[in-house]
């Protein structure tokens, strides 16, 4: 496995730039993992190359892709990963017939892509909206790229030019060790600013308790805490004493702190990588990943909104369901103020990649009823949820 190197880019600007026509004997020159060069060098990612002969290429080849590596002579599929969905698969195929067939089970590859990202992180599923697939003879691509159409005119490109000299093949990607000279070596996603440090990068024997956090807070006595659960108290002490205090309203605790977790945490878009080196935050479903790592999933938000409405007293429920047209696993919650029962879904408040986000758009599911819920893909077994049909405090700005 290697990196797409910068000599590429221009390698490759040359071969479309040039239009060194080779007829029809272009085609057969042109390897997989070549074409996939070109169609990436438009983009802006240094991509991961997977490659015939190595575990995750029989990975997506079959499993995510749904293909028969026996209908494929040759094949290279480049991935971004992490925070991108960028992507680029190209395979030549036994026959033209089997490639368009091909070609379907990629686009339904993107619809389920497409929907993983939805909600998460918006700016990566437009792109895969726009993806391109695309077939010539009996190869086939798909292109995943900020400029989709510009990688498709790249891939249609390649059979109207000579080829590149050769180039070193990538060694295939056999498991989730990444060689180091392989230029592969993952940076962890830094955390928020304001979010406090890790208290040890050590694995650790703990799992979150709220009601053994909730009594310690409420007794007073840490002395026989976790230094996990100890981190956390103390957040949660500082939020409750000077974002949140006594004396606001219900509701006016509940949107500071919902404000506050959305502005010191982030979504755990590892979580949404398909490659295995891409590791997630061991404590993105509790509030120690959230308060004090700053990267959390859905049930890491809800958790840690569940256990400030319980330590302010208002009544709140965590629903699990399922989220966006693909129905993943997703949680959110429930609040009853005055009465009435609210739904809030503070992960989808908090979309990633979009640097700066509105107001409107970072209260979208503050307080909605739960017919919003249901138009905006959210699923959920209706038998014993409430149901919330009141706007009296929706987030009005």
């Amino acid at each position: 496995m290697s990196k797409l190197k910068p000599w590429l880019l221009s390698l490759a600007i040359v071969f479309l730039l040039t239009g060194c026509t080779a007829g029809e004997d272009a085609e057969a020159e042109w390897t997989a993992l070549q074409i996939a060069r070109a169609v990436a060098a438009g983009g802006d990612a240094d991509m991961t190359e997977i490659v015939p002969g190595g575990e995750l290429y029989e990975d997506y080849v079959s499993g995510y892709y749904g293909l028969n590596t026996d209908e494929i002579l040759d094949g290279a599929v480049l991935v971004d990963g992490g925070d991108s969905a960028q992507e680029v698969t190209v395979f030549r195929f036994t026959a033209e017939d089997v490639a368009r067939t091909a070609a379907g089970r990629l686009e339904e590859y993107l619809s389920a892509r497409q929907a993983d990202f939805e909600g998460y992180m918006p700016v990566q599923a437009e792109m895969v909206s726009e993806a391109a697939v695309t077939v010539r003879g009996a190869w086939c691509a798909m292109i995943v790229l900020p400029d989709s159409q510009a990688g498709e005119q790249a891939f249609d490109n390649c059979f109207e030019s000579q080829a590149p000299e050769t180039t070193p093949q990538s060694e295939p990607v056999t498991g989730t060790d990444v060689p180091q000279s392989a230029g592969t070596e993952v940076t962890p996603e830094p955390t928020s600013e304001s979010a406090t440090p890790s208290l040890s990068t050590e694995p650790v024997e703990w799992e979150y308790n709220e009601e053994r956090v909730i009594d310690a807070y409420r007794s007073g006595d840490w002395t026989m805490l976790h230094e996990y659960d100890r981190a956390i108290l103390e957040v949660v002490d500082e939020v409750l004493t000077t974002v949140a205090p006594e004396g606001m309203s219900d509701y006016e605790r509940e949107l500071a702190i919902h404000d506050y977790i959305i502005e010191n945490a982030s979504y755990d878009s590892n979580s949404l990588s398909l490659l295995p080196f891409f590791e997630e935050n061991p404590n993105n479903t509790n509030p120690y990943g959230t308060l004090i790592d700053g990267r959390a999933v859905c049930r890491g938000y809800s958790s840690t909104f569940q256990l400030f409405m319980d330590l302010i007293g208002v009544e709140c429920i965590t629903v699990e369901g399922e989220g966006n047209l693909s129905r993943e696993e997703h949680a959110w919650n429930m609040v009853r103020l005055d009465g009435d029962w609210y739904c809030v879904d503070v992960t989808w408040d908090d979309p990633t990649g979009l640097g700066s986000v509105s107001a409107s758009l970072a209260h979208r599911y503050f307080n909605v009823t739960s017919e919003f819920m249901r138009e905006t893909h959210h699923y959920w077994d209706e038998t014993y949820v409430p149901e919330a049909t009141e706007t009296t405090y929706a987030w009005n700005g």
